[in-house]
Order: C-alpha cells, then sequence, then structure tokens
C-alpha cells in the first residue's frame, strides 16, 4: 500500500485545502460580482433542465422502461453543473463546501451566510427569467404540446412531494452534487472536470433526488404554461387528444404556494444538511481538522522549522513568520532536517516536498512519523509539485504523514492561518489560549 501511486492531478488532502482556498475566496466576492455570477448559475442549471426536459418527453410513450427515461434525463441534465464549474458561476448548492473554509475559522458565520443569501437569491433570479424566455418563446407547445405536458408533469408531481420526503430527496440530490464538485477540484483538464461531473449528476437526476436551484425553474415553468398559455394550447394533440382529456385542472399540485413551502423550502433544508453536512464536513474532518496540534507554554516563543532548498522561498516564509513573532530556523535538505530535529526539537515544520532528490520531503514526513519523539510534531507540505513532471509520482495522500498542505507560491495570510491552526498556546496554570501570534 505504501507504494501506491496517485494519479490524479491532486490528490484528496490538496483538494481538500483547496476547496478551502476556493471556499475562502468565494466569501469575500463583491456583493454585486456575487450576485450576477449566481444569475448566470440559475441560467445554467435552467439551460440544463430544459434540455432535460426536452429529451424526456415522448420516451415512455414510445416504450421505454423508467430506469432508461431517467438516466438519459440525467446525463443531459449535467450541462447544467458543467456550465458552472468549467464557465464559472456561484450555485447555491456547490457553495454549501465554503462550510469546510468556515469549520477551520477561516470564514466567518456572517461571510457564510452573506454568500449563500446572495448566491440563493441569484440562482433565484436567474432560474425564473430563464423559465420566463422559455415560456414566452412558446417552445412548451413543440410536438404538439408533448413539451408543455411534459413540463407540467415534472413540476406537479415535484409540488406534490411530502415535506419530510422532500427533504431526505434534497440530503441525497445536493450529497452527489458537492461529490462532482468536490471531484472536479482534482481534475487535471476541463475534460477530467467534465467526466468528475457526469456520474454523480446522472445519479442524482436518475434517482428522482431533488435540487433546489434545477427546482427554481422546473416548477416555474410549469406554473406559467399552466396560468399563462393560450387556450390555443389547451387544444392542440396531446393535450385535448389525450384519453382524459388535459386541463389545468389535471395539475392540482402546481400552485406557487406549494413550489415554495412543499418543495423549495424543504428541498433546499435537505440539500444544506447533503452538501455541508454529508460531504463538506465530512471532508473537513477528514483531512482539515488539526490532527496533531503543538502545544506551546505561554512565556515560549513558538519555533517553526523551514525545510526547502530554495534560499528565496526560506528567506520569505522566515520573514512573515519572523515578522508575526515565530522562532524560525531553517535546513535545505531532509538530513539536515532531522538532524535539526533531534537536536533542538521544533514546534512545527514547514515541509518541502521536492529538494535534493524528488519527493525527498515524503521521505522526511515518514522518518518523523516513525520515530518516537519526533512524531507529534505537526508537519505543513508546501511544495510547487503539482506543475512538474513528478505530479503523478506523489503517493496517495492516505499514505502521507502530514496535517496540512500548502501549494507554492504560498500567500501570507494563508500561510499563517494554517500555521495558526497547528499551534495552541498554554496559559502559566496550564490552561489553553488562543495560538500566538493572533
Amino acid at each position: 500500500m505504501a507504494t501506491e501511486i496517485q494519479i490524479d492531478a491532486l490528490p484528496p488532502v490538496k483538494m481538500a485545502a483547496k476547496m478551502e482556498d476556493v471556499g475562502v475566496a468565494k466569501a469575500k466576492l463583491k456583493a454585486d460580482t456575487m450576485f450576477v455570477l449566481a444569475i448566470l448559475a440559475g441560467a445554467f442549471i435552467g439551460t440544463g433542465a430544459i434540455f432535460a426536459t426536452v429529451v424526456s418527453t415522448g420516451l415512455a410513450a414510445a416504450g421505454m422502461g423508467y430506469g432508461l427515461v431517467r438516466l438519459f434525463t440525467g446525463l443531459v441534465f449535467c450541462l447544467g453543473l458543467i456550465a458552472v464549474v468549467v464557465a464559472g458561476a456561484e450555485l447555491f448548492t456547490g457553495n454549501n463546501l465554503i462550510i469546510m473554509a468556515f469549520a477551520n475559522k477561516k470564514v466567518s458565520t456572517l461571510q457564510l451566510l452573506r454568500n449563500w443569501g446572495i448566491v440563493y437569491a441569484g440562482n433565484l433570479v436567474g432560474s425564473i427569467l430563464t423559465a420566463l424566455v422559455m415560456f414566452f418563446s412558446a417552445q412548451y407547445a413543440f410536438s404538439g404540446g408533448s413539451l408543455g405536458v411534459n413540463a407540467m408533469a415534472i413540476a406537479n408531481a415535484k409540488t406534490g412531494l411530502g415535506f419530510i420526503p422532500a427533504v431526505f430527496l434534497g440530503i441525497m440530490c445536493n450529497a452527489l452534487v458537492c461529490l462532482a464538485v468536490w471531484m472536479a477540484a482534482g481534475a487535471r483538464s476541463t475534460t477530467d472536470k467534465i467526466l468528475a461531473i457526469v456520474f454523480p449528476i446522472t445519479a442524482f437526476v436518475a434517482a428522482g433526488f431533488e435540487h433546489s436551484v434545477a427546482n427554481m425553474y422546473f416548477i416555474p415553468i410549469g406554473l406559467f404554461i399552466k396560468q399563462w398559455a393560450p387556450e390555443s394550447f389547451w387544444q392542440l394533440p396531446a393535450l385535448a387528444g389525450a384519453a382524459t382529456p388535459i386541463t389545468q385542472a389535471t395539475y392540482a399540485n402546481l400552485t406557487w404556494g406549494a413550489f415554495f413551502f412543499k418543495n423549495l423550502l424543504p428541498v433546499t433544508i435537505g440539500n444544506i444538511i447533503g452538501g455541508a453536512g454529508f460531504v463538506g464536513l465530512v471532508y473537513w474532518y477528514a483531512y482539515l481538522r488539526p490532527q496533531r496540534v503543538a502545544e506551546v507554554p505561554k512565556a515560549k516563543p513558538v519555533s517553526i522549522l523551514v525545510v526547502d532548498d530554495d534560499p528565496d522561498f526560506v528567506q520569505v516564509t522566515s520573514t512573515i513568520l519572523t515578522q508575526e513573532g515565530y522562532k524560525v530556523s531553517s535546513a535545505a535538505n531532509g538530513t539536515m532536517a532531522l538532524q535539526a530535529m533531534k537536536a533542538n526539537k521544533p514546534d512545527l515544520v514547514l515541509l518541502d516536498v521536492m529538494m535534493a532528490t524528488p519527493l525527498e520531503g515524503v521521505g522526511v514526513a515518514k522518518s518523523m512519523a516513525a520515530d518516537p519523539a519526533l512524531k507529534g510534531i505537526p508537519v505543513i507540505m508546501v511544495s510547487s509539485i503539482d506543475s512538474t513532471q513528478y505530479a503523478d509520482s506523489l503517493p496517495d495522500d492516505l499514505h502521507l504523514p502530514i496535517d496540512a498542505w500548502i501549494s507554492k507560491p504560498a500567500k501570507p495570510d494563508h500561510l499563517l492561518n494554517t500555521v495558526r491552526r497547528f499551534i495552541s498556546v498554554k496559559g502559566e496554570a496550564g490552561d489553553k489560549v488562543a495560538a500566538r501570534p493572533a
């Protein structure tokens, strides 16, 4: 197992660090930028819903089984999230993963709720605008009215769900959506991102799970057709020619009240539980929570060993840390680092991966883990290996005895915030106080 090769561009431990950084960046977006990108996401998801509605129309009547109908519907719906991830937009359900940065106290409660609130509102606006455009295009009358019948049937079924089932269908949905976003974070290319997205999204649609933003399109378009379609629409063959003629009364569940309170509310609750809880917090616990924390007496300066063969990086990093009150020493290779640790045990180690030999830092981390005197020292791995030919040779993160990962070039704020997570300062009486420096 120790020799397993990680073939993803980013292994999960680095995906977690990346998602944390993305969460911080999303939380700090300007409100107007955030809102516009959220409108785009609503339109993108609405476009996927349009595609799904068209493709699923008539398949069952043509004799295709339920499972195959759902499979094809799910495959084409993937367009929505692919556009969000590749083109760039702010989607409420995907942004539930900001909880990872929140759990590490890099995003405040206010910042988290601000993002979710603005993005949710923008998604609603974008979805409803898309539904309005589609209604006024009269596309619902295509195929003898079959397209409109399908759109109303989808909306009617969604507004007929019970509150509790809607919550749990929402949980399962966003667990899969956030899993898709999570896997796309480790992708090398646009093709990889698309492939990472397709199966989880197809699964949630095929299984009949509920997505709050998708429903912001699916249900309003059904309502618009039901309430505003001209009389000529109701006389089309797919409606007037049905065995039981289709009228507005056929869709009794389909009301604005049912949209907001019987579907959107419970599904949103479920989406938050599934995305933030079942994916975001689980991966935070697995990869980002501090597992080794250095407890340092209040009167003693926190000592940090920087292990890197790049003198410029060592100098810059030492300056950043020293200005914050940390005591910094350095080593240019793994042998020197282990000798320095044994001679004067540091409180924390910043460790480069690539030094005199490829993956030298990995060997140092493993040597520390095997040494009873050193295995309790928190290790933050700092590297630019992702941009080298050795990116695929990094062992699976489950076999890296490290506590956090920072990609070079390291941003000063990110570096300091990460260091602080692994330092606990004890007061004179032994009680723990805030990490120093603050």
